[in-house]
């Protein structure tokens, strides 16, 4: 199978939970993968995906909850300036195999309470590792 050109692939909307896991896996690369990092991708209402990806490397393990939460805070105030209606995804990429280990939850934890602490309107929540882009767990604290 032929890989789409990034025009296309941004063209394309992201609708479903599968739609999230196949563009992050296209989005971010195995070798990408390897490293520790979050990554962000920015929707609008339609599932429209920005050609910006930002990537945030050299993040602590483990997570540090005050700069997650800057991380989250800063995603509410680009969402309600520049796509009030649209969301993001966030994929923590680390090397290892895809099943959730201690590190994880601790992680999807973290990124709960930012996301519910500054309202931030996360699509999904995506574990991306060499192996494969898996869910991380629910948005919401449960």
């Amino acid at each position: 199978m032929e890989t789409p050109h990034c025009s296309e692939l941004l063209a394309t909307p992201v609708r479903t939970d599968a739609d999230v896991l196949a563009r992050v896996g296209a989005i971010i690369d195995a070798e990408a993968r390897r490293l520790q990092a979050l990554w962000l991708l920015f929707l609008d209402r339609d599932g429209i995906q920005n050609e910006v990806v930002v990537p945030i490397d050299c993040i602590p393990e483990p997570p540090d909850p005050q700069l997650v939460g800057g991380v989250c805070y800063v995603v509410s105030q680009v969402l309600s300036d520049a796509e009030p209606d649209g969301s993001v995804v966030i994929a923590l990429s680390r090397p290892g195999m895809p099943e959730l280990g201690e590190a994880d939850r601790y992680w999807l934890s973290v990124l709960q309470q930012g996301a519910a602490l500054h309202r931030s309107p996360v699509r999904m929540l995506c574990l991306a590792t060499p192996d494969g882009v898996r869910e991380l767990g629910p948005v919401a604290v449960a």
